[in-house]
C-alpha cells in the first residue's frame, strides 16, 4: 500500500494523536521573584521577560509533576493519569513559554499564504496559556478530551519553549518538536510533551502548532496562479519553516544554540520531518533530524493535488476555478472546509479531498521516498526507525526507505520494542507482546506513567477482554528505558551521535550488516532491521 493510498484512512490520525495525547499536567509553576532579580547579577542571565524580535514574553516555571492517582484535576488540557505519577526532579527547575506567536495569524486573506512576520507588540505578554488547537474535525478525539469547535481557531501559529538554562550563553542543543496526527489532526500543546523531564536532560525543547488538514495542505489552480505558478498547498510546511526561523533569530535569548537544532516527530511528525528532510527550503534551518514511525513516502502531483482542490471546492458549491472562486473559499468558513476535507478511518472524504505534501517544484521538487534515494536529502545526522507493532504494512515503509535510501550523512536505526511488565505477563490471549504505535512518545519524555490512556485506540492491537484500567505494572525497566531514550536523544541532538558512554553504542547504520538498536530493557545492537516481520495477525482487517 503506498503512502497517498494510506493518508486516505483519515482517522489513522487518531493513532498518530497517540504521540501527543492530549491529557493534563499539574505543572509546579512560579513566576520570576524578586530573589531571582536581586541575586542573578548581570545580563547573561536568564530572567523575565525575555526580548524576541517582536516583543518581551514573560512565563513560568515547572520542575517535577506529581499526581496521587485519579484525579479530577482539570487545567487548559483534559484528562489525567490513572496510576500515581511523578515525573521530572523536583528542583531542577525549568522555564516554560506557553503560546508565542511565530507568525502572523493565516486569517482572511492569509489563508492558504505562506506565513507572514509577527506584528510585534508593546510591553509584555504573558505566554502562560496554550494556543487553542488548530482546525480540525470537531469535538476532536476522545485522546484530545473532546473539544468542541470553540477551542480551536485559525489563529494557531504558535510554539512553547521550555528551557533549563540559567543563562543565555549557555547555548544548550535545542530539540524542535512536531505532533503526530497525520497531516489532519493534533496538536503540540498536550501537556505530557510540554513537561519537563526531557528538558532537565540539558536540551532547550521547542513544541510547535501550524496548520493541518485542507487549511494547511490543499493546493488549488487558483493557488497555484496566485503565487504565479510557483508554489501551491504544504502550507503548513512553510509555517515549521516559519517556526524554525523564528528559532534561529530567538532562541539565544532562552539559552539555547541557534546552530544546534534538532527537529523530531512521531508518526505524523516524523512525516513532516521527512518533508523537511527533502525541501530546499529548509536548508540550513536544522543539524539533526529525528523521524519516528513515519513510513517512508509522501508527494502528490501537482496536478492530481490541484483536483484535490477543485473537488473540495465543488462539494462547498464553488465551481469558479479562477481567483474569483479562491476569494469565495476565503470566505467560507473553516468548520465547513474541515467536514469537506476529513473523513472517518476507512472511508473518503466527503469531497474525496486527501491531504499530502505537494509536488509543486518550490516547496517539494519529487516524492519524499524517491528524494532519499537519489541521496538528495539534508546533509545532517538523521535517525529513523519505528515500533515492534508498527512492523505492517502501513509502516513499512520505513523499512524500505532504510533499505533504499542513499545516505549522506550517518543514519542510525531503532525498533522501539518495550512493552510494561504488566501488560506483557497477562493471560496469553490477551497479553501485550510488542509496542503499539505510538508507546514510544511516552518514554521519549519520560512520562511513562500516562502509558495506560493509550488503551483501546486504534493501533493498539485488538484484544476485547483487555480490561481499560489494567495497571501495566510500571517498574524499574520503565524507568530505564525512559531515562536511555531521553539520554539517547538529547545526547544525539548535542552531537549528532545517539551513543552514551556506560549506556550502549549505537553503530550507524550499513546496508551490510543491516544492524539497529533495539530498544528495550537491556539495550541491543542486533541485525536485520529490513528483514523485520509483521510480530500479530492483521489488526485493521484491511
Amino acid at each position: 500500500m503506498d503512502w497517498k493510498t494510506v493518508l486516505r484512512f483519515k482517522a489513522i490520525g487518531v493513532v498518530l494523536v497517540l504521540s501527543l495525547i492530549m491529557i493534563p499536567v499539574g505543572y509546579v509553576a512560579a513566576w520570576d521573584s524578586d530573589w531571582d532579580r536581586d541575586h542573578h547579577h548581570g545580563d547573561d542571565y536568564i530572567v523575565d521577560p525575555i526580548q524576541t524580535d517582536s516583543g518581551l514574553v514573560s512565563g513560568s516555571k515547572i520542575d517535577a509533576i506529581s499526581f496521587p492517582g485519579p484525579s479530577l484535576l482539570q487545567t487548559e488540557l483534559f484528562g489525567a493519569p490513572l496510576l500515581p505519577a511523578t515525573i521530572g526532579q523536583v528542583g531542577d527547575v525549568v522555564r516554560i513559554y506557553r503560546g508565542i506567536p511565530y507568525a502572523a495569524p493565516p486569517v482572511g486573506n492569509l489563508r492558504w499564504k505562506p506565513p507572514q512576520p509577527v506584528t510585534p507588540w508593546q510591553g509584555i505578554r504573558e505566554c502562560t496559556v496554550f494556543s487553542p488547537m488548530a482546525p480540525q474535525p470537531f469535538p476532536s478525539v476522545a485522546l484530545y478530551g473532546s473539544i468542541p469547535e470553540s477551542g480551536m481557531s485559525e489563529d494557531c501559529l504558535y510554539l512553547n519553549v521550555l528551557t533549563p538554562a540559567k543563562r543565555r550563553h549557555d547555548r544548550l542543543p535545542v530539540m524542535v518538536w512536531f505532533h503526530g496526527g497525520g497531516l489532519s489532526i493534533g496538536s503540540s500543546n498536550p501537556g505530557t510533551t510540554n513537561s519537563p523531564p526531557l528538558p532537565q536532560h540539558g536540551v532547550v525543547l521547542v513544541t510547535v502548532q501550524q496548520r493541518i488538514g485542507p487549511l494547511g495542505y490543499m493546493c488549488h489552480p487558483a493557488l497555484y496562479a496566485e503565487s504565479n505558478n510557483t508554489l501551491c498547498g504544504n502550507y503548513g510546511q512553510l509555517d515549521l519553516i516559519a517556526a524554525l526561523q523564528w528559532v534561529q533569530r530567538n532562541i539565544a535569548a532562552f539559552g539555547g544554540d541557534p546552530y544546534n537544532v534538532t527537529i523530531f516527530g512521531q508518526s505524523g511528525g516524523g512525516a513532516k520531518v521527512n518533508g523537511l528532510m527533502t525541501s530546499p527550503l529548509a536548508n540550513g534551518l536544522f543539524q539533526r533530524a529525528i523521524s519516528q514511525a513515519a513510513g517512508g513516502g509522501g508527494g502528490t502531483a501537482l496536478a492530481t493535488a490541484e483536483q484535490y482542490g477543485v473537488d473540495l471546492a465543488k462539494y462547498l458549491g464553488i465551481i469558479d476555478t479562477t481567483a474569483t472562486g479562491l476569494a469565495a473559499l476565503r470566505t467560507e468558513s473553516w468548520a465547513n472546509i474541515i467536514n469537506a476535507g476529513e473523513a472517518a478511518l476507512g472511508a473518503s472524504s466527503p469531497s474525496g479531498y486527501v491531504d499530502d505534501f505537494t509536488i509543486d517544484g518550490y516547496y517539494l521538487q519529487d516524492t519524499v521516498l524517491h528524494i532519499f534515494q537519489a541521496g538528495n536529502q539534508q546533509n545532517v545526522p538523521y535517525m529513523v526507525g519505528m515500533n515492534g507493532e508498527d512492523v505492517t504494512f502501513i509502516f513499512g515503509g520505513t523499512q524500505l526507505l532504510v533499505s533504499t535510501m542513499k545516505p549522506v550523512n550517518s543514519v542510525y536505526v531503532y525498533l522501539f520494542d518495550h512493552v510494561p511488565d504488566g501488560w506483557k505477563s497477562l493471560p496469553s490471549a490477551i497479553a501485550v507482546n510488542h509496542a503499539f504505535h505510538g508507546l514510544d512518545v511516552a518514554y521519549e519524555f519520560g512520562f511513562q506513567p500516562w502509558v495506560i490512556t493509550f488503551i483501546d485506540t486504534l493501533f493498539f492491537p485488538p484484544y476485547p477482554q483487555f480490561p481499560p484500567t489494567t495497571d501495566p505494572g510500571l517498574d524499574q525497566k520503565d524507568t530505564y528505558v525512559a531515562e536511555a531514550m531521553m539520554r539517547m536523544w538529547a545526547h544525539f541532538a548535542a552531537t549528532g551521535h545517539p551513543s552514551v558512554k556506560h549506556l550502549i553504542w549505537w553503530p550507524a547504520y550499513n546496508i551490510s550488516t543491516d544492524q539497529y538498536l533495539f530498544i528495550d530493557d537491556p539495550l541491543q545492537v542486533l541485525s536485520g532491521f529490513t528483514t523485520l516481520v509483521e510480530p500479530t495477525a492483521n489488526h485493521w482487517g484491511l
